[in-house]
């Protein structure tokens, strides 16, 4: 799967995107959970629900949180970073998740 980095002011990775299809945002919620120490702490539990949060899932690995976002609801690709925003070397297994999911 193709991401597209988003750097700080430092040249380090803080977050990244992807293409919202064909993942969707359930089969973004299925490439989190192979991320090993990942754990999902909120996700939209009714269906109208996951067209209407631009913050639709949240998660942990370590002390870090982590959030997947829609801008606006309705746009081409996922928004994924931490929470607050910000370089942590987690990041890096998250997009490498990505990077290597089908």
């Amino acid at each position: 799967m193709k991401t597209y980095d988003l750097l700080d002011a430092d040249g380090r990775l803080h977050a990244f995107e992807v293409e919202n299809f064909p993942l969707g945002r359930r089969g973004l919620v299925r490439v989190i959970k192979t991320i090993p120490g990942a754990t999902i702490i909120r996700k939209p539990l009714r269906l109208f629900s996951w067209f209407r949060e631009e913050d639709f899932c949240e998660f942990t690995i370590g002390a870090k949180r982590f959030v997947a976002n829609e801008p606006f609801g309705d746009n081409s690709r996922y928004w994924i970073g931490t929470k607050p925003p910000g370089w942590c070397a987690e990041i890096i297994t998250v997009r490498d998740a990505f990077l290597h999911a089908k």
